[in-house]
């Protein structure tokens, strides 16, 4: 199995040569930069920063791509999260001019690659490359990424946290309905106390925050890190339960709190 390191060298490499110029920067962020990547486990996260909106047109041109990167790593195909955004869009979102004719294109584990709207959802992913990205190619995230203000950020947050409830219902394996209880723990960690927790230490703070939810929450945390199978048997009704629950929790507290940037 190729090294994460052998992919990112191979991906930088031809997504540099595949889209030339249109390219401005090419930045890892996730579980491999916040030093909680799981080899079996973990997805590669990427943003690219392009000179323009993606179109039909280079869509096509990042369909060969990724497909020819899967063809040469077997082991890494469907692990490769790729979002891609032009500069122009992130801007905008950053002034709170979010324009919905901008588009991005996104690829990820149980998502073919495809087009959609520049919503405010991607603002959190776009500020934690900002701050904590690791550039491939280009400049320094910080130089050609605008700075997100946090209340901005937190709204974003927010309103991941009020589709999670629904997002939910659809987890059906054990894998996905670990993931689920350990991104909401992240979220609840940063809403709570303002920063960027990996999703094992977030899930370990809120085993000991939400002792209603410790025993969901450890399973989460053993299932993803511990080599879980997907042939375990899930607990889907206690992770839409913990969801419904934590999620209105947090909502709830937002409502109460002076200055609520989260409406």
């Amino acid at each position: 199995m190729s090294s994460p390191e052998a992919v990112l060298s191979d991906l930088r490499a031809a997504w540099g040569a595949g889209l030339g110029g249109h390219l401005l920067g090419l930045y890892l962020h996730g579980s491999l930069v916040a030093g909680d990547f799981a080899p079996d486990r973990s997805d590669l996260d990427l943003l690219a920063v392009l000179d323009h909106d993606p179109d039909d047109d280079l869509l096509a041109v990042l369909a060969g791509l990724h497909r020819d990167l899967d063809r040469r790593h077997p082991d890494w195909a469907g692990r490769i999260e790729v979002e891609y955004v032009s500069r122009d869009a992130v801007h905008d979102a950053a002034r709170g001019r979010v324009d919905r004719d901008h588009l991005i294109a996104r690829v990820s584990p149980g998502e073919l690659l495809h087009l959609l709207p520049a919503t405010t959802h991607r603002i959190v992913t776009w500020a934690a490359v900002h701050d904590h990205g690791r550039n491939l190619l280009g400049p320094p995230a910080a130089e050609l990424l605008p700075a997100v203000d946090s209340d901005r950020v937190r709204a974003a947050l927010l309103d991941h946290v009020r589709d999670w409830p629904d997002w939910v219902t659809g987890m059906t394996t054990p894998g996905a309905q670990s993931y689920a209880v350990l991104t909401l723990c992240r979220a609840f960690q940063r809403l709570r106390h303002g920063r960027q927790l990996s999703k094992r230490r977030a899930a370990e703070r809120s085993a000991l925050d939400l002792p209603r939810w410790a025993d969901l929450v450890t399973w989460a945390h053993d299932w993803w890190y511990d080599h879980g199978a997907d042939t375990d048997p899930g607990r889907a009704g206690e992770v839409v339960a913990f969801v419904g629950e934590v999620s209105a929790a947090v909502l709830a507290a937002e409502s109460r709190a002076p200055g609520d940037a989260g409406g």
